[in-house]
């Protein structure tokens, strides 16, 4: 449970943890501010806040729970809520208490909503546990920290060889769009390649005569014909990027941009307060799940009223989808349909389909630039890109041959670092396992010995009723919404 606090802050703002921000711990990545007059005292987390994930798209994230330790000045968003323990109870018991497996399953199953699952601040005050005395919950938090600190080591290890896997996974895809890891198979193939300039400019042709074919039969549909030419002239070529700042390329290869390569568009979603538009056989992708994979499946669909009565496009199998919008990882992350499917407005189709372009080129190239693409979209209440930046959106075009060399390599040394991810699984499994076990051991009694001595429990709760009833009812306020539950 310990917080990973950066020692970063902004002067005159408040930090602000979101659901995404709740693991095993707190996780100071990907954080808000707000400015300082926004937050009152009592909406700043104290040492012993349990904080619980309130509201989640992911079944998997509402209701996870971590509580706060020497962390940094900082409040807690809309879709969070705390839990803050009586001085007479022990709070390292009760966060604890919240990481059980039992209880994950029984919130997350409480939770209700579509699409955002939502819960209740009932469904955590009224959630029955189990009371040991005083004492006994701090034998049993102190032995729960020294079963868990032998674990952490090994955790530490898993996590060291996870983050060189990654780090030899960017410093591939860094090669690949640089040109370094076909290098030697461009030297080989040379006087057989056409050039990234030519292959762009017949990218650039076939998009204007699809334009044109387009318009020529929407004046057929309206028994017109062209007089001249003239109508061709209001073609808007795709802006070319600003590449003043972007480092050299291979002899052969340019910069050309996402816009001026594929059609970039946005999604919709059908009307949620119609239930004939949902529940269809047309595949429907929420920007969730734009996680860096193929996705051959979806939560959800919509049926022909849905698609008929909103702007939903269908985008054929090999479209390239990017999150625009999201909390936590999301915005930023690509996925590659293998389906076709319509998709949200809060991510960007890229019609790679209809380009000799594999799709699996530009989704490596994005997975690359996932940090950059997200610094992109930084700023507002809620950072975001949009359709125009992704157009802008430099990208080195290597000759058509190359690019297809560098998918086969890159899938290849991909391929060698997911079995070597896949043998990690296991052994991260058993970590997990460990921890639920002492936990189950130490919530039926079963971790440390029972002292007769101590104080009942029964006498403990008389205690915090008085207490409670001799002071002003606490309240936590969920920021955003203003709007206060007993806590």
């Amino acid at each position: 449970m310990k917080d990973e606090a950066r020692t970063i802050s902004i002067t005159g703002h408040t930090l602000l943890l979101r659901a995404n921000n709740i693991g095993d711990g707190l996780s100071f990545d990907d954080v808000y501010y707000v400015p300082d007059r926004f937050v009152s005292d009592e909406q700043l987390l104290r040492d012993g806040d349990v904080v619980i994930a309130m509201s989640s798209g992911s079944k998997s994230i509402v209701g996870k729970a971590a509580i706060a330790i020497s962390v940094p000045r900082c409040s807690f968003g809309a879709f969070c809520g705390v839990v803050r323990p009586t001085q007479l109870v022990d709070s390292r018991y009760f966060g604890y208490y919240f990481q059980t497996k039992s209880y994950r399953q029984a919130i997350s199953g409480a939770s209700k909503g579509t699409g955002i699952n939502n819960l209740k601040a009932e469904h955590v005050l009224n959630r029955p546990l189990p009371l040991p005395p005083r004492a006994e919950q701090a034998r049993i938090a102190s032995k729960i920290d020294e079963l868990f600190s032998s674990i952490d080591e090994g955790e530490r290890a898993l996590e060291r060889v996870r983050k060189l896997v990654e780090r030899y996974r960017q410093s591939v895809l860094k090669a690949a769009v640089t040109g370094d890891l076909t290098r030697e198979w461009r030297e080989q193939h040379a006087d057989q390649l056409e050039s990234g300039e030519a292959l762009l400019a017949r990218i650039l042709e076939a998009r204007r005569k699809a334009w044109e074919t387009a318009e020529l039969a929407k004046m057929a549909m309206k028994g017109t014909r062209p007089a001249n030419h003239e109508w061709k002239k209001k073609y808007q070529e795709p802006s070319c990027p600003d590449v003043s700042d972007l480092p050299e390329l291979p002899i052969g290869w340019i910069w050309s941009s996402l816009g001026q390569l594929f059609k970039v568009t946005g999604g919709s979603t059908p009307s949620r307060k119609e239930a004939s538009y949902w529940g269809g056989e047309i595949p429907w992708v929420s920007s969730g799940e734009v996680a860096f994979c193929r996705i051959s499946e979806t939560a959800e669909r919509i049926t022909e009223d849905g698609f008929s009565n909103s702007s939903v496009r269908l985008h054929p199998v090999g479209t390239v989808l990017l999150a625009m919008i999201g909390e936590g990882k999301t915005r930023g992350q690509a996925a590659i349909l293998e389906i076709p499917a319509c998709n949200n407005q809060n991510a960007a189709s890229i019609g790679v389909s209809a380009t000799p372009i594999p799709p699996e080129y530009v989704y490596n190239f994005l997975k690359f630039q996932y940090e950059k693409t997200r610094a992109i979209g930084q700023g507002g209440n809620q950072p975001a890109l949009n359709g125009e930046i992704v157009k802008a959106m430099p990208i080195p075009l290597p000759p058509l041959k190359e690019i297809v060399a560098i998918c086969e390599q890159l899938e290849v040394q991909m391929e060698y670092l997911s079995q070597i991810e896949a043998s990690l699984q296991p052994q991260v499994a058993l970590i997990a396992a460990q921890r639920q076990s002492i936990l189950r051991e130490a919530f039926a009694g079963r971790l440390v010995p029972q002292d007769i001595s101590d104080e009942p429990a029964a006498v403990l709760l008389e205690h915090i009723a008085a207490a409670r009833s001799a002071s002003p009812k606490l309240t936590a306020t969920k920021q955003g919404r203003h709007k206060k539950v007993n806590a």
